[in-house]
């Protein structure tokens, strides 16, 4: 399990193979998280062996949510997901930050630039 012990926020994207929403969403959030991250931005797309964020850094992780996985599962229903493609953003501060569905580039630029501010 990774340790989250350093993080301020993190940004979780829960989709399902053969979702068409999913397939073409994932992509281009990953894109806009890479152009972000080319300015500097602290993103981290974690993958699957990682075991520890540096301190500063902002995990994004990527979910299915069909996974037959009992803590994901009830990860997901602590969070209401419901429905695939939805992007959450944790904070320790103000709580979480819940959008259903493929966003535009410029919503999810604006999510990622307030997981910058929570990230301060």
């Amino acid at each position: 399990m990774i340790d989250l012990g350093n993080t301020r926020v993190l940004l979780v994207v829960f989709g399902m193979p053969g979702c068409g929403a999913c397939d073409e969403f994932v992509p281009k959030f990953l894109q806009r998280v890479e152009a972000h991250q080319k300015q500097g931005a602290p993103f981290r797309v974690v993958q699957g062996n990682d075991k520890k964020i540096e301190p500063g850094e902002i995990p994004v992780m990527l979910y299915d949510a069909a996974a037959e996985n009992e803590g994901l599962q009830d990860f997901a229903d602590s969070l209401g997901i419901s429905a695939t493609p939805t992007t959450c953003m944790l904070t320790r501060r103000s709580g979480t930050t819940k959008i259903e569905g493929a966003i535009s580039p410029a919503e999810v630029d604006a999510l990622l630039q307030a997981a910058v501010r929570a990230n301060r």
